[in-house]
C-alpha cells in the first residue's frame, strides 16, 4: 500500500499511519515476546541510529520546532517498521507482496503509455510541456519510486517466468527514461551493474544486460526525440559556454554542485551535532556562498543522502549511518545462503540508493522515507531464518 498509494492525496503518509497502528498494539499486547526476537531488535537498533542523531541535533538547530516535527513523524516510523518486520518474516507475505508489486508496476507502464500516447494518462494528468512522462504522478516521483521495486519482481519471476521478468525490467525502464531524469538512468545501470557482480555469469550475460541501459536511452529517444533534442542541446551547450570547470560540471549536475556546497558549509558551521534534522532548506539561504545560486530563491533537498545527514546531524548522526551500514552488511553476511538468497533482492536497491556517488532523494521526506523502511524492514525480516545473532 506504500507504493500503490504514492500517486495519491497524502503519498506514503496514510499506509504509514495505518501500519504504525498496528504495530503500536502489537507492542501494547505483545512487548515481551516482541523484544525477543532477532528481526525486531535489529529494526530497533536501526532505528535508535536515526533516532537518536535527531534528537541531539536539536542542541544547535537552527529551527527547534522543524526538528521536533521530523522527530515526532519519525518516532511513527517505528511502530509500522515493527508491524513490516512482522509480516515480511512470513515466505507468504513476501510472496504476496511481490505479486501486488507487480500489478502495481504494470499498472504504472500502462498509465504511463497511455499518458504517452494520448497526451493525459487515465486521470487527466498531462505530459510536461518538455515531453516527459510522469504517469499517476504530477512530478518526477514515479520512477524513483519503480526503481527499488524492480529488483523484487524480477527475481520473483524469473524462476517462474523469465520473460515476465525481463519484460518488466525493460518496460520500467523504458517509463523510468521517458521521464526524462538523467540521474534515473544511472542508477538503473547501477542496479544492473550490481545485480551481475552479485550472480557472476559469464561475459555473454554481462554484455547482454549491461546493453540494456543503452537499448532503454536508444528506445526512448525515438519514442520521444524531442525530449532526447532538448536534453542534447543542454549538454552542447555546457560545452559551448566559456565556463570554469565548476560551473560546467554545476550545469551538468543540474546545479546540485551549488546544493551539495552550500550542505558542506553546513557541515562546517555545526560540525558535531549539525543545523537540525529537518531545516536543510530553511536555512539554505544564510550558509549559500554564491550570488548566482538558483536555490536561494527557492531551496530544494540535498539530492544526495550523506550530504543532508551531515549537514542535519553533523558527525554523530554521520557516524551513525554508517554503523547502519556496516550491521547490515554484517547481518547479511552471517546469515545462511537461503536467507540470504531472500533477502538479496530488498539489499540490492539499498546498495544503490546508499551509493555514495549518486544524486538520490533525501531519507527523511514523508513520501520516500517510507519506501526504504519497507526496504530495510524486508530485508531484516528476510534474514531472520537460520540467521545467527548479533
Amino acid at each position: 500500500m506504500i507504493i500503490a498509494w504514492s500517486p495519491f492525496a497524502g503519498g506514503a503518509r496514510l499506509p504509514t499511519l495505518l501500519l504504525a497502528i498496528v504495530g503500536g498494539g502489537l507492542l501494547l499486547t505483545s512487548l515481551p515476546a516482541l523484544s525477543k526476537q532477532l528481526a525486531v531488535r535489529r529494526w530497533t537498533t536501526v532505528f535508535l541510529l536515526l533516532w537518536l542523531p535527531m534528537w541531539l541535533s536539536l542542541v544547535l538547530a537552527f529551527s527547534v520546532k522543524a526538528t521536533l516535527a521530523a522527530i515526532g513523524w519519525f518516532s511513527l516510523i517505528y511502530l509500522a517498521g515493527i508491524a513490516l518486520v512482522l509480516l515480511m518474516q512470513q515466505a507468504t507475505y513476501r510472496a504476496l507482496f511481490a505479486a501486488s508489486i507487480t500489478g502495481v508496476m504494470i499498472l504504472w507502464i500502462l498509465d504511463s503509455a497511455i499518458q504517452y500516447l494520448c497526451g493525459v494518462d487515465l486521470f487527466g494528468i498531462p505530459k510536461t510541456p518538455e515531453g516527459r512522462i510522469t504517469g499517476m504522478f504530477s512530478d518526477l516521483h514515479q520512477g524513483i519510486l519503480m526503481l527499488p521495486m524492480l529488483p523484487l519482481i524480477f527475481y520473483y519471476w524469473q524462476p517462474k517466468r523469465a520473460w515476465m521478468g525481463w519484460g518488466l525490467l525493460l518496460g520500467a525502464g523504458v517509463v523510468i527514461v521517458l521521464s526524462g531524469a538523467r540521474g534515473y538512468l544511472y542508477i538503473y545501470s547501477l542496479m544492473l551493474s550490481l545485480g551481475l557482480w552479485h550472480r557472476q555469469p559469464g561475459w555473454k550475460v554481462w554484455l547482454i544486460v549491461l546493453s540494456m541501459p543503452l537499448l532503454v536511452a536508444s528506445f526512448t529517444s525515438l519514442l520521444n526525440p524531442s525530449l532526447a533534442k532538448y536534453k542534447l542541446a543542454n549538454t552542447q551547450a555546457i560545452a559551448a559556454n566559456n565556463q570554469s570547470l565548476f560551473d560546467r560540471a554545476n550545469h551538468a549536475l543540474s546545479y546540485r554542485l551549488n546544493l551539495w556546497e552550500t550542505g558542506l558549509h553546513m557541515w562546517q558551521a555545526e560540525p558535531i551535532t549539525g543545523i537540525g534534522s529537518n531545516n536543510y532548506k530553511r536555512a539554505y539561504k544564510q550558509y549559500s556562498s554564491r550570488a548566482d545560486d538558483p536555490f536561494v530563491a527557492n531551496p530544494t533537498h540535498t539530492h544526495n543522502i550523506y550530504v543532508e545527514w551531515l549537514a542535519e546531524t553533523g558527525l554523530i548522526g554521520g557516524l551513525a549511518l554508517l554503523a547502519i551500514i556496516v550491521l547490515c552488511v554484517r547481518w547479511f553476511r552471517q546469515a545462511a545462503i537461503t536467507s540470504q538468497h531472500q533477502a538479496w533482492p530488498y539489499a540490492l536497491p539499498l546498495m544503490v540508493i546508499y551509493f555514495p556517488i549518486n544524486t538520490t532523494q533525501p531519507m527523511l521526506v514523508p513520501w520516500w522515507f517510507p519506501v526504504l523502511m519497507l526496504l530495510v524492514c524486508a530485508f531484516i525480516a528476510s534474514l531472520e531464518n537460520n540467521s545467527h545473532d548479533a
